[in-house]
């Protein structure tokens, strides 16, 4: 059995690396738009027997209502990596899964094909790395406790040592959708020239945070956007 697993931090303290240009209820409305986006892509894929929606917000919930089939808290205070393996403990005991898919929440450009590609590439361990190269914004392993995630910085280097210690061999599978996540101002720039019609690019676009970008270099600003965050008129951040 395959499960999709998709955690999510508390919404209101997400992205703590765009308050220099959003303010808190921009990026909980931009977290929320893009995890909308993900969960579409993996209903269209067609082959998952389930998929579990992993975090403590109820605004995520709310949003992943129609698109989960479980939702699992993880432990008060548990980081990236402790929440990925304590749900993938949970898929194994409640759900009986024999591989998971743990997929980033906030790369609102994947689509149904970037997923079957890790998918059609698989074997036991199988690792979408972020557009640095360093960073894994998806791992597929089977079984789903094959390795422990161990996510944050060089986690791709990472999770390849574990993987090869374990006497297992890796694939690796380059994706370029996988790849654009969102976490840093100059992801906002890209993001607004590559993105598709989508959740979140409707988003930027009608919360007014793409007309306020395109009056500022947003790869080079050092906190001048804050100001105009602060006296801009705010829509409501319900997705």
């Amino acid at each position: 059995m395959l499960w999709a697993l998709v955690p999510v931090k508390q919404t209101d303290q997400s992205k703590q690396r765009l308050a220099k240009v959003l303010d808190p209820g921009e990026r909980e409305g931009l977290v929320l738009a893009m995890l909308r986006d993900v969960l579409i892509a993996i209903r269209e894929v067609n082959v998952f027997d389930g998929v579990l929606l992993v975090t403590r917000s109820q605004k995520a919930q709310m949003v992943a209502r129609d698109f989960v089939s479980d939702v699992f808290m993880e432990t008060p205070g548990s980081d990236h990596s402790r929440a990925v393996t304590e749900a993938n403990s949970y898929l194994i005991e409640r759900h009986h899964a024999k591989s998971s898919l743990a997929i980033s929440a906030d790369i609102p450009r994947v689509t149904a094909p970037d997923i079957h590609q890790v998918i059609t590439n698989h074997n036991r361990i199988s690792l979408a790395p972020n557009a640095s190269g360093e960073g894994t914004n998806a791992i597929l392993c089977s079984p789903p406790n094959a390795i422990t995630p161990q996510f944050g910085g060089s986690s791709l280097r990472r999770h390849v040592a574990s993987a090869t210690a374990a006497g297992l061999l890796p694939s690796v599978i380059h994706n370029e959708n996988i790849a654009m996540d969102i976490d840093e101002p100059r992801d906002l720039e890209r993001a607004l020239a590559d993105l598709p019609p989508s959740f979140t690019r409707s988003y930027l676009q009608d919360s007014g945070i793409a007309e306020r970008l395109k009056n500022y270099n947003v790869s080079g600003t050092t906190g001048v956007l804050q100001d105009s965050v602060a006296v801009d008129h705010r829509m409501s951040t319900t997705i």
